[in-house]
Order: structure tokens, then sequence, then C-alpha cells
């Protein structure tokens, strides 16, 4: 057909018609790019209500920052017609592929989470979706999930119809929370029960209830039972019956209370025993582990990587020196969730087995715009103090070390040498020191906390010590800066502006001299590594590698580095003098982490997705030994100092996996934190500790008896652990407080 224009815009094709207007690919003619065109119908825009609204919800859709949001580039109206502005992806709507029948259990459960974390980042924004279905849900051919029409959702609270709006369709009747007929105020839990009716649909190929008018599906939605997947599908296993029926509960009050808890329940259910209750959960705020994107290209949709994750607060009642206080008394769980498992399956008004002890109350579901707002307020107040922070402790750190050389080039920022980590850690050489070869001191059961929290600079994801231990390199995504931790000042001295894309994970050469930074844009078009001289703090190499590098490791000489690229379910090999790729290993998917053995013959991978470790023989060209199933989500993986064990955190079960390196066997799997995201060793190897991301604390574990000795509140959302070489201290990065908190990890 020939383009016809509207406004700046050429429009292509039409992608599709429903309730909301018109889906077209379009060109830009402004920025010469292919994007999708939503154009709402024409009545709309002499809504003066509805319009005002649009703008407002539209922008607030605009921020939203989760990967499987189709974020928003452009809103407003032209020629008297709304229009959303949204990215080209290649995709297949969730109606149409459910047109050809069910889906496997696996399958449906995985699509569903991903909508979760779509819907759980809007909720903490104050913005409530209203019309999730399956024509509102993209899948890619890796299975990559996008939720589209945020620019069109409703605020947390909104109680008119969109009955008598936009005249919806049948289609989204079939989806409807039994509010949404009345006058109640609509909230999240409203999101819950589109989601259960979806979950259901994917499990059965077939709409929630019968029906096909208004009055037989609005009777459907007050009255009828919720379906049960198991009696119309062989297959499905009876405890997903249980998680349709708690979010599809009548009342909201007694449904999940957040997307993210129906697809925590729901995954659970796919391995509960067959009369074994399907264990959920407490309601926390929502955590965002990295989710796969698709390779861009016809649906809108923009990625953008989730630079958040969870937010719950430590309770504070306990301190590190105190004995751990008794089990709190177990969380209520929703009264149809309860009411579909098998008579005994745990008592009234009590979570499942399994649920961690002692966990605070929920908070409110949804943090709205005024709690966003104040985080953000806050993290400027963090930004300035930083700066402020960095003029000082700069002529601080120059008198101390009686450095009197010019400034020099760190990366485009003009620091003093006295300023970086490298100079301030180099020998009368002027190379980086070498590790101290002194025996590391004793690591204890139960670190104290030292000190107040230091500010580093707003979202440092990750933390890396240089193996000489004077200095840290710290990761700040947002920021896209890399900030220098003076460890023996416990101060910042530097910040390196990483121009290429935003700092993810940071590794260091052995002896220090050089830093490995991956990073990756927002819609994961441009990675790389990027290679920093510690003596400078400058950047010296940007090496373009697969799609979405995570963890990276050298080997022992320090002349390969392993890259593991979460997206391609490879490891890239790059020789770190040339800068060149020199090799490339298959692993499976979704590969967050690689360690390497101190004789460099022996590799493991954590592969999230997949569930696995992965033992790759380095002698062999990378050939997988074997894979070894551990817990849900394995994410950060560390060999311990002896060799003997290799430790792997599992995020969405919440526990650590120990492996024998002697028959690749899992010997241990011990309970630890709320989502522990990152996973070091004492340098002795008697203990280790784990970042536990939405319990707001770090569990320290004993190697001998595999048991946890402390639980150690270190703020909202730690996300990474590094030790000192000595083994007297450990840093923990704080995502949510811009922070840093230092433990006394030995009695020296």
């Amino acid at each position: 057909m020939t383009p016809r224009l509207f406004g700046p815009y050429e429009l292509q094709s039409l992608i599709g018609v429903g309730g909301m207007g018109e889906v077209w690919r379009a060109r830009d003619t402004r920025r010469d790019r292919l994007v999708a065109i939503k154009l709402l119908p024409e009545s709309l825009a002499n809504d003066r209500e509805f319009t005002q609204r649009f703008r407002r919800e539209s922008e607030v859709a605009a921020r939203l920052r989760e990967p499987h949001v189709i974020p928003i580039h452009d809103y407003g109206e032209i020629d008297g017609r709304l229009f959303i502005e949204m990215r080209l992806v290649d995709g297949r709507d969730l109606a149409g592929l459910l047109q050809e029948g069910p889906l496997p259990p696996a399958r449906a459960v995985a699509f569903v989470a991903q909508i979760a974390d779509a819907l759980d980042s809007a909720h903490a924004d104050g913005l409530v979706h209203r019309d999730i279905k399956p024509s509102n849900v993209i899948v890619t051919a890796n299975d990559f999930v996008y939720v589209v029409d945020f620019g069109i959702a409703r605020s947390l609270g909104s109680t008119r119809t969109a009955l008598t709006i936009t005249g919806a369709t049948v289609g989204t009747l079939d989806y409807m929370a039994p509010e949404r007929f009345t006058h109640e105020p609509i909230d999240g839990r409203t999101d819950v029960y589109s989601l259960a009716c979806l979950l259901c649909e994917c499990l059965t190929g077939q709409r929630p209830f019968p029906g096909t008018d208004l009055p037989s599906l609005l009777y459907a939605h007050l009255y009828m039972e919720p379906p049960r997947p198991s009696q119309l599908v062989e297959g499905v296993p009876p405890e997903l019956d249980a998680v349709v029926a708690a979010g599809m509960a009548k009342r909201r009050e007694d449904r999940f209370a957040t997307p993210g808890e129906l697809a925590i329940a729901a995954k659970a259910a796919l391995s509960a025993a067959p009369t074994g209750p399907v264990p959920t959960a407490p309601p926390t705020a929502p955590s965002r582990p990295a989710a796969e994107p698709a390779p861009a290209a016809p649906y809108p949709g923009e990625v953008t990587p989730p630079l958040a994750v969870g937010l719950l607060s430590a309770d504070g009642s306990h301190s590190s020196v105190d004995p751990l206080p008794p089990p709190a008394p177990l969380s209520p769980q929703p009264e149809a969730y309860r009411s579909a498992q098998p008579p005994g399956a745990f008592p009234p008004g009590a979570y499942p087995p399994g649920q961690p002890p002692g966990s605070p109350p929920p908070p409110p579901p949804f943090g709205g715009p005024d709690r966003a707002a104040e985080r953000r307020r806050q993290r400027w107040l963090v930004l300035a103090g930083v700066l402020v922070i960095l003029a000082v402790a700069g002529a601080l750190t120059a008198l101390l070390w009686n450095r009197d050389q010019g400034s020099t080039a760190s990366g485009g920022s003009a620091t003093t040498s006295a300023q970086t980590g490298g100079s301030a850690s180099a020998g009368a050489s002027g190379k980086p020191a070498t590790p101290s070869s002194a025996a590391p001191s004793q690591s204890i059961a139960v670190p104290t906390v030292d000190g107040d929290p230091i500010p580093v600079g707003p979202s440092p994801g990750y933390m890396a010590v240089a193996p000489n231990g004077r200095f840290a390199y710290i990761a700040n995504r947002t920021a896209g800066v890399v900030t220098v931790f003076d460890t023996t000042l416990n101060t910042t001295t530097a910040t390196i502006p990483i121009q290429a894309a935003p700092p993810q994970f940071v590794t260091f050469s052995p002896d220090g001299s050089v830093a490995y930074i991956t990073v990756t844009n927002a819609d994961y078009t441009y990675n790389a590594v990027v290679f920093v001289d510690t003596k400078t703090n400058s950047v010296t190499a940007t090496v373009p590698v697969g799609l979405r590098p995570f963890a990276p490791s050298t080997s022992p000489d320090g002349k390969l580095l392993f890259v593991p690229l979460h997206n391609e379910g490879r490891v890239e090999v790059l020789d770190t003098t040339t800068a060149k790729e020199v090799g490339s290993y298959v692993v499976p998917k979704n590969p967050h982490w690689i360690a390497i053995s101190a004789d460099g013959h022996t590799a493991y991978t954590a592969n999230h997705e997949s569930g696995v470790v992965t033992v790759l023989d380095l002698t062999q060209g990378g050939k997988v030994v074997t894979t070894i199933p551990v817990g849900t989500s394995p994410h950060s993986i560390q060999i311990s100092p002896d060799g003997s064990r290799v430790s792997v955190v599992n995020f969405d079960s919440n526990n650590v996996s120990v492996i024998d390196t002697a028959t690749n066997t899992v010997v241990a799997t011990i309970p630890v934190g709320a989502k522990p995201q990152d996973l070091t060793y004492a340098p002795d190897g008697r203990h280790f500790y784990t970042a536990n991301v939405n319990g707001g604390t770090v569990s320290v574990i004993d190697t001998a008896t595999n048991s946890v000795t402390a639980t150690i509140p270190t703020g909202t959302s730690p996300t990474s652990v590094a030790v000192l070489p000595d083994g007297t201290k450990a840093y923990v990065t704080d995502l949510d407080s811009g922070t840093v908190r230092v433990l006394r990890t030995s009695s020296d």
C-alpha cells in the first residue's frame, strides 16, 4: 500500500486493530527510524477527561524501566487524533499463539512470570494496566514477552469503567475483574485477576468463561467459580488450579497481593509434589531479576535494563552481635488459595512450609508516585553529597600519600594521580602492587557492621576489590560511571565516565593493572567489554561482544577473559593482549556468571533460566563436561579458596547450592535470605557471604557445617559483597540508597 502521512510519521502498513485503536508500522521522518504508532479512536480526542488522563498516564508509562514493558517514545495529539509512538520489535501476540491450542504448563508459567515483572514495575510507579489480555502480550521467537498498551492504563484508585469510555471489545470483557463492572476502586489486584485469567487460557486454550455478550460475561465474573485447568487439559498439574483460583478470587482481598506473588506460586506449582502445597513467597515489593530480551525489529517495544531490583527494607530488629530472634508468626495467604489446597496442606492463615520465618509485614501493595518521587529526591541528595566527598577526599588523599603529580586525563574526567585507585596502590616502580602472600585473617561467624553507610553514587550495582586490596571499582549503572573506592580511607577518590554504555560488572587482571567492565545499553543493541588502566583510571579499549555480557572472569595467567553472554547461551573468550575474540563456548541459556579454577583447566557457569551449573573443560576447547541441576535461577557462582567446592546462589529459590568439584554433585542446599544475588568466599575459606537483595541482608555461611551463622541487615537492596584479600573487611553495595556498608569479617 502507498504510505500516508500522519504528522511527521509515514504510515507504512497496518499491524493490528483493536478496541483501543490501530497500530501502524511507520517511519519517523525526523529521526529516520522505524517505529510503531498507535492511533486511538478519533472520538476520544473530544473527551476532555480522557485526554487529560491519557497525557498524564502516558507520561508515567514513558518512565517505566523494565525489560518486559514496551515504553513510549512519544505521545500526544496530531490532527485531532491521540497517538502513542513506540519502538518496533518482532513478535506475534499471545492471542494468535493460543489459536493453535493450549501451551505446555512450563511455557505458560514462564510467560506469566514475565508479564508479572512488567506489572509489578508499573504498580510500583502507581500505574495499573487494567487491560491485561492475550492480544496485549507480544511473544518473540525466543519466547521473550512484552506487555503493550501501558500508555492507556489507568491510575490506581480509578473507578470509571472502560465499558463506558472505549466500547471495550468482547476480548477485553473475558479478563475483567469483578470490580471492573462496579464502582469499586481499581488497584493492582485488578491486574492480578486478569493475569490469572490469562494463565488459565494459556493452560487450556480456552477463555476462562463461556459467553460472548456483556450480560453472560458479567454474570460469570461476578458469580461463577473459576475453571480448573487440570480438569480441562491432561497434563496440567492440579496445583496450578489453586493458583488460578486465588488469582481469580471474586474479592480483591482474597487474591494474591501482587502479580509477582502469583508468578512465584505458579512456578512453585510446576515442581510441587502431587499432594503437597504450593509454596509461595511473602508479599514483598517486586524484584526483577535480569530478563532475557529479544532481538529488536512487527510490534512496538523498547527494552530497558532492570536497573532496580527489590526494595524491601530489613526490619532492623536484630543486631549482628545478638542471638538470632525466634521465628515470627507465619503470614496469611489468600483464602481462595488456601481453600483450593489439599486438606492439611498447611495451617489456616499460614504460608506453606519453606516460607522464610520472621518476614516483616507486607508494605502497601504499590508505592505510588509520592514514594517514587521521594526516592528520586533522596538519590539526588546522595549524589550531591558524593560530589562534596570527592573534593574533600581528593585533597586528603594527596596529603596522606604525599603525591605531587599533575592532572591526568581519566576517561574523559580530570583527576590527579593521587586520586586514582591505581596509582594510590602502585609500588615504587609505578606498577600496581602485587597481592600479599601473607595468610589471610581468620573469618568470624558473626561479622559486625563498621560505621555508617558510605555514599558512593547512585545505583551501585556491583563492586570488585582489586587483587592488592588497596582499592575497588564500583559499577554505578544509571550514572554511567565507575567509582573508584579507597579501602584504606573507606571513601571514594575518583569517578571514571564509561561513555560506551552503562557499566554492569567488573573484574580485574590477576596483577590488578587492568579492570574489565561489561557494559550494555538500554535496548541491548550495544554490548562491549571496556578495558581500564587502573594506574591512570583511563579507558584503553572498548571491545564489542555478544548480547548482554554479564559477570566475566580472567584466566589465572591473565591472558584470557571469559565473558558470559546472557542472551546468546555462550561464553565469549577474549585475548586480553590483542582485545580480540579467540574462542566461543556454547552453554545452556542465560549464563550469568563464570568462575575459573586456580589451575585454569575448568570453568563453571551459572545458567539462570536453565537452573543448572555447567562444567567446562578449558583444556579441550570449552567442552561441556556435565551440567549440574541446582536451585531456581542460579546467579552468582564462586569457587572456594581450596578449590574443593563451588557455591552458587539461586535467586528464585532463596538458597545456595554447594557442589563438590571432585564429583560434580550437589552436597548441600542452604536456605538464605530473600533473592540472593551475589556470593563471595572469605579468603580463608571458612565462611562465605550472600547478598540478599530483597531481604535487605547478608547471610554468613559456615563452610564446615553448611549452616547460616548470622543474618546481618545491610540496607534496603544489597546487590554485591566484596571482601578484602586479607579477609579483614567486606563491602556491601546497596542499590537503592547509593551506599556501601562495611562489615568487619575477622577479629584482627
